[in-house]
């Protein structure tokens, strides 16, 4: 599985494909594993990296449902997740995320979010109904490179959006009383939530 994961993380380097940063994952991954989760699910899956370092953190009888918008890189996760130990346990689902989201069914105990940062609020809502209570919810990149939380600083315009509506991301979950979250500056910032049934 090592080998698996270090040739996974050069070809990110590679061709520049955003996984989770080692510090993050450090987070999101001491987070699972105290939680050793049964329903996890991803938005984002990229080549399959997360989810792969997640399935390690599974209970028994673990599943993680993934979902990815490109078709290319779905291709490529699905071959790296066959090579692995858990190509039974991952089910990478294929499409837009904001529409995929409302046609599950099932109840999830950790979500980890990584995908359009700018439609993360969009997502949270999408799948509030099959949050279980006391689920885990982690999401990626929330700082922006530094921009969300330093109000002083000149955001470059093509980053307006984004960092606008991670602020709002951001300001919802403290907004809420379900949510208690922990931002954490590692890697690009990331959130940890915990959700309670009100």
């Amino acid at each position: 599985m090592k080998k698996l994961l270090c040739e996974m993380e050069a070809y990110a380097q590679e061709y520049n494909v955003p996984i989770i940063k080692a510090e993050a994952a450090d987070i999101l991954l001491r987070e699972a594993m105290e939680k050793k989760p049964l329903h996890i699910l991803e938005v984002g899956t990229a080549i399959g990296y997360s989810a792969l370092r997640m399935a390690e953190c599974l209970g028994e009888g673990g599943r993680i449902t993934t979902i990815e918008l490109s078709d290319e890189r779905a291709d490529l996760a699905e071959a790296y997740i066959a090579r692995s130990p858990y190509a039974d346990a991952i089910t990478v689902l294929r499409g837009d995320a904001a529409e995929v989201l409302p046609t599950l069914t099932d109840t999830y105990d950790f979500v980890f979010i990584d995908a359009a940062k700018g439609q993360y609020e969009r997502y949270l809502d999408a799948i509030e109904a099959r949050l279980a209570d006391g689920a885990a919810i982690a999401a990626d990149n929330v700082l922006f490179r530094g921009y969300v939380m330093d109000e002083q600083c000149e955001v470059p315009r093509r980053f307006r959006t984004i960092v606008n509506r991670l602020r709002q991301f951001l300001a919802m979950l403290d907004e809420k009383p379900q949510y208690e979250v922990m931002v954490y500056p590692e890697g690009d910032g990331i959130a940890i939530c915990k959700y309670k049934k009100i």
